[in-house]
């Protein structure tokens, strides 16, 4: 891959706790996270590695890329933040000893398989194999057909008129050109401008991205049934996606489910295929694993699993509070509705929304159903678990909870302080373009020009009026400027006001970032 287009960034779907959660859903025992070793292909500057070390300090972090100034660029944020579980090298996968790299709980290789040429790809698959631990999960992300046949139409148009460009803003800017000329002159019913509606309804695409698919040197989609077959040559297994949802048939509607799961028997990844091919699917987020464990998989998914498990939904209701009786309600999340007259069901959601972004254990789930329903003087049905567990596995099938293996859950505080990682992550990004610090979720987290100043300073000696003293001395610095209406602020007075409204909304800030959690209210003042 070009050093240009190189990018780092946390991506949720690669976290080691992500992927251990699905492979215990379908049958599989996974790695502690805590301690893990965990390898990352194709690492760039280490942005996706770094977070989770800075929030694992008991695992270790490898990460390889062939670019040494990416290595270079994260090996000094490494030592800027103070950690020592994690270490960068430059070395070309294709070259190296798999043996050599040691051996791994987690391998990760995202945004780069599809990019690179047929001997790397092998390379890959044959290094993955060879650092995955016994009981290791591997995940490896890449550009799928049948979405990409119409997508490469696109792409050769791009690459005919701005391929030959010496720069990448040059390449970028013909190609871009080359598609507004397509747009005036493509036919309204020609293959040609259904292709360019398709890639306009994905939304703008920024000059990074362009340059990462649409003309990228290599940008080689394969069928999944392609992926498994290299994997299986490679002494490794399909196991799951890292959006377990999309695997569901029944998800799709019964005019779809019911001829597939007919016609592929007990084929999960034929299944898969046929999916690929209704959604015209362009990008896979796959996890593998070593084929020996081929036996263990299960895709029907055993509610016995759910103990180990903890979970986080947002599911409030959509008009109005909870009614703790048997009248119909309607609760939302992520798009999607979910119509209940249980108590039960009712005061698990309520349960799950008012603990989020954080996570209960099942068990925690049961007792505060109980204890909900018992402060609305409703008593509990003998046997709960049937309902919840019914409730856990329709969030789990419709992706409308996050669960991991472990608990994720920052210890509350009434101080206005953050984990020591957070406050250093926060200093060290202030003058990026895109400044960015990450959370428990392995999310990113844009950070305001406000943000950037404030958040190195919680570490629970600052009070309020410090706070504000901070951002007023950033503003009179000229490192700050306050904004209404697009208008500057321009008295003493204005700006003092604006300055206390940030510092107060700060709370709820942190919260919606993932990044605290408060003791009493969800948006609490800092005071």
């Amino acid at each position: 891959m070009d050093e240009s287009v190189g990018r780092s960034h946390a991506c949720p779907q690669t976290a080691p706790g992500h992927l251990a959660a699905i492979a215990h859903l379908f049958g599989l025992d996974a790695p502690d996270v805590s301690t893990a070793r965990v390898l990352e292909i194709g690492c760039s500057a280490g942005g996706n590695l770094i977070p989770f070390a800075a929030w694992h300090p008991g695992a270790r972090a490898v990460g390889i890329d062939l670019s040494q100034v990416r290595i270079d660029e994260g090996r000094k944020r490494i030592a800027a933040l103070g950690l020592r579980n994690v270490e960068l090298y430059q070395a070309d996968i294709a070259q190296i000893d798999p043996a050599t790299l040691g051996t791994f709980d987690f391998v990760v290789c995202h945004g780069v398989y599809s990019w690179v040429a047929d001997n790397v790809q092998q390379a890959i698959l044959s290094a993955l194999r060879g650092a995955l631990a016994p009981e290791g999960i591997g995940y490896i992300s890449y550009n799928v057909y049948p979405g990409w046949k119409a997508k490469e139409i696109v792409r050769d148009a791009m690459l005919l008129r701005g391929g030959a460009m010496t720069t990448p803003q040059e390449k970028v800017s013909y190609a871009r050109g080359m598609i507004d000329f397509l747009e005036e002159v493509a036919p309204d019913d020609s293959v040609l401008a259904k292709a360019l509606s398709d890639y306009k309804a994905q939304g703008h695409t920024n000059d990074d991205d362009l340059l990462h698919e649409e003309l990228a040197t290599f940008n080689s989609p394969c069928y999944l049934l392609e992926m498994e077959s290299r994997s299986r040559a490679n002494g490794l297994m399909y196991l799951a996606e890292a959006t377990p949802h999309t695997m569901f048939a029944t998800n799709y509607g019964d005019k779809v489910a019911e001829p597939l799961l007919k016609e592929c028997g007990h084929s999960q990844v034929l299944l898969e295929q046929y999916l690929d091919f209704v959604v015209s699917r362009t990008f896979r987020q796959s996890l593998l694993v070593h084929a020996e464990r081929a036996s263990q998989i299960r895709y029907s998914l055993d509610r016995r699993r759910y103990h180990r498990l903890h979970f986080a939904a947002w599911l409030p209701p959509i008009d109005e509070r909870t009614r703790l009786d048997d009248s119909t309600q309607e609760f939302g999340g992520a798009g999607q509705v979910l119509t209940t007259s249980v108590p039960d069901i009712k005061a698990a959601m309520e349960a799950l929304t008012a603990r989020w972004p954080w996570t209960l254990s099942r068990q925690e789930l049961h007792d505060a159903v109980r204890a909900r329903l018992s402060s609305a003087g409703i008593e509990a049905a003998a046997n709960q678990e049937p309902a919840i567990d019914e409730l856990l596995e329709y969030l789990i099938m419709h992706g409308l909870a996050r669960y991991r293996l472990e608990p994720v859950l920052l210890s509350p505080t009434s101080t206005a302080r953050l984990d020591e990682a957070a406050r250093r992550l926060a200093e060290l990004v202030r003058d990026d373009r895109e400044p960015c610090i990450y959370n428990a979720w392995h999310e990113s987290v844009p950070l305001s020009a406000a943000d950037r100043l404030l958040l190195p300073l919680l570490d629970g000696t600052c009070d309020r009026d410090s706070l504000i003293a901070a951002l007023l001395a950033a503003t009179r610095a000229g490192v700050l400027h306050f904004e209404r209406d697009g208008l500057p602020l321009a008295t003493e007075a204005e700006i003092r006001n604006a300055a206390a409204e940030h510092v107060d909304t700060l709370g709820e800030r942190l919260t919606a970032m993932k990044l605290w959690r408060e003791v009493e209210a969800r948006h609490s003042r800092f005071r």
